[in-house]
Parts: C-alpha cells; structure tokens; sequence
C-alpha cells in the first residue's frame, strides 16, 4: 500500500489484502485502511469473501453471485433488504435462518406448519403461485418473550455463551427446520429447555422458494 500511496494513484485495488491474518490483526488492519480511505480520499475497490469486512469497509457493496451482480446498495440496504436468499445468507453473522412455510389463505400472514402464522407489515401476498415460500429471520431479531406471549417456542439442541451474547441452536417446537438464535447478555441454558421467543413483523422475510427472489 505504501508504494501504491507515493504514486498518488486515482484508484486502489484491494484483492483479499486480509485474507492471511489472524483475528485480531485482521481487525486492526481493518481501522487502518478505513482511516486511509477518509484520510486520502481515493476511490476503492475492495473485493473479500469476508462478510464484516464488506459490512465495514464499503460505503457501497456489490454482491456477485456466479459470475452476476445479485444486489447493489450501502451496507445496511443490504443488511436489511437483502434481494434474494443467497444475499441474505451472506450478509449477517450467523447468517440468516431459512424456515420453509406457505403463505397463509389471506396473503398476509407466513403460515409456519405446526407452529403458528406469522403476521406480515404491508404485504398482500395472495397470489396462489406464491404459495411456497422460505421465511427468513436473522438470529439477532429473535426476542425472548414472557411464556404467556409466545407464539413460537425453540427447544434447545445446543448453546455458545459467547460473554456479550448466546448463540443457541435448536428447532422451533413442532417443526423440523434448524434455527439459530442470538440472545444479549449470558444465557445458561439445557439441551430441551423451551425458549418462549417472537420476531417483530417488521423483521420477517419472505422468499419465493423456487427462485430464492424476495417477495416481501
């Protein structure tokens, strides 16, 4: 980077620059070249198969998926509105969680079998070709709830007590599909305990099953 800086170039290439570092490193070599970005203003292209680094480094990503731009926007567009479910599995970490459910008769609701119909902000998915769909949640958007208030309980296969948050992997009661919740703070929890949880409308996602495209 050095001998690229005296030439005083108009664009900097980036190829993987941190793909060789360890953890800790890789964080600090991370602020490093964002404060020579702001410092030196000169436009980057930074291609990584890491997903913080993308989040963190790019003003606007571009998500390639064989060969194809699958998405365009800031990070937080991305994050948010992820265009299709290969996006959405890459932005986020723990990736996003893929539920297969149908729409309910109305079109407004995500109808998780044995579990419970979820209801949709601003969405009339009614159309019968829609019918299959895969919901997806990321695993920070899942709130422990009171018992009494939970349509959705996760019975635990397995927890990481990370310090700062819990990591627990387990299935929604009455369904198949693996599912992995974030939780702040320490959670000393059992294989088979019954998390009472709920996700906000707000934060659900609805895919087209056979495409993966984004329907609402």
């Amino acid at each position: 980077m050095g001998r690229c800086i005296v030439r005083e170039p108009k664009v900097f290439l980036f190829d993987e620059p941190l793909s060789n570092l360890d953890a800790k490193l890789r964080v600090q070599m991370r602020l490093e070249i964002r404060k020579l970005q702001e410092d030196l203003k000169v436009t980057s292209v930074y291609v990584t198969h890491d997903q913080v680094e993308a989040m963190t480094l790019g003003d606007r990503l571009i998500i390639i998926d064989n060969g194809y731009a699958s998405q365009t926007g800031t990070p937080i567009e991305v994050y948010e509105r992820p265009a299709n479910t290969f996006v959405a599995g890459f932005i986020g970490s723990p990736s996003m969680n893929f539920i297969e459910a149908a729409l309910g008769a109305d079109g407004k609701c995500v109808d998780i079998p044995g579990v419970a119909c979820l209801d949709l902000i601003d969405a009339d998915l009614s159309s019968p070709a829609r019918k299959d769909i895969l919901l997806g949640v990321r695993p920070e958007h899942f709130r422990l709830v009171e018992p009494e208030r939970a349509k959705i309980r996760l019975r635990v296969d397995h927890a990481e007590i990370l310090g700062a948050d819990t990591l627990v992997y387990g299935r929604f009661e009455g369904h198949q599909s693996p599912v992995t919740v974030r939780l702040p703070a320490l959670h000393h929890l059992q294989k088979h305990d019954l998390l009472p949880i709920e996700v906000l409308p707000k934060d659900l996602h609805v895919f087209d099953k056979a495409s993966g495209l984004r329907l609402a």
